[in-house]
């Protein structure tokens, strides 16, 4: 007998087509929506190594990415020169900083709005895929352990496909296929300021870089929300953090509110 889980994931998995039995329209672009981490990383060498069609991959740049994924994206522009393959880094129209943006308005990114997510990495990559005037395959990026995050696209000139899930690839195949290619595994991606960063994720950054977590604290700070919508998870600020950090003090095991379902990957 099945648990609640296993049911679950059995009726998304109903409700998604598999992607190598789709009946495929003709003169269609076969794209990677790029995130910049492990397993968008994994599928593009799959993609790859398996000779399936792949007309271009693109990445959505928010401007305040972190500096690990600025460095590794240089690394998948060379590997994807290699083969010939159109690497496409897109912005908002404007050319805006989310940062920037944030401070002008004096707001921070929403966990319930994701704003940032839809005017930052939905909105140009679909801007690019609009300008291409055909249908698009879109690769995601999600694997086996994810099925929960299937989901069709919102668009009708647009079809997901999900070949880590297809041909059952968990997060340890993404690593062993990252290994295989002879590329190094890509840091966890995403935006410095995010507010699904968890306290572990926080302490990371004011550690290795204490300018953007600084930063952080003004952005957050300067919004016109403060007192009611931080960026630091539930119960804390990032002042109160740095205060802990720089007094040596364990930070205590908070999650955030609700976990990020990766829809910056689109």
């Amino acid at each position: 007998m099945q648990d609640n889980a296993g049911e679950s994931k059995l009726l998304v998995q109903e409700r998604i087509l598999d992607s190598r039995n789709i009946k495929r329209q003709k003169d269609a672009k076969y794209i990677v929506s790029y995130g910049g981490g492990v397993n968008s990383t994994a599928l593009i060498v799959f993609l790859v190594k398996n000779k399936f069609p792949l007309n271009y991959v693109v990445f959505s740049d928010t401007g305040d990415e972190m500096p690990e994924t600025y460095e590794y994206l240089k690394v998948m522009e060379k590997y994807l020169k290699r083969r010939g393959i159109p690497f496409e880094i897109v912005m908002n129209r404007k050319k805006e900083a989310l940062s920037d943006k944030c401070l002008r308005r004096e707001v921070i990114p929403s966990q319930v709005w994701r704003w940032c997510t839809r005017d930052f990495k939905v909105i140009p990559i679909h801007s690019f895929y609009r300008k291409l005037q055909s249908h698009v395959y879109q690769y995601m990026g999600i694997d086996y352990g994810e099925v929960h995050r299937m989901k069709p696209a919102r668009e009708d000139y647009v079809t997901n496909l999900y070949p880590l899930i297809d041909f059952k690839i968990n997060r340890e195949g993404c690593i062993n296929l990252i290994k295989k290619a002879r590329l190094p595994i890509p840091e966890k991606s995403g935006c410095y300021f995010c507010p699904y960063n968890n306290m572990q994720r926080w302490g990371e950054i004011h550690e290795k870089h204490p300018k953007l977590f600084k930063y952080s604290m003004k952005i957050e700070e300067q919004g016109k929300h403060f007192e009611t919508q931080k960026l630091a998870p539930k119960g804390y600020s990032l002042r109160k953090i740095d205060k802990m950090m720089k007094q040596k003090k364990k930070l205590p095991m908070v999650e955030v509110d609700s976990p990020c379902g990766s829809e910056c990957m689109i």
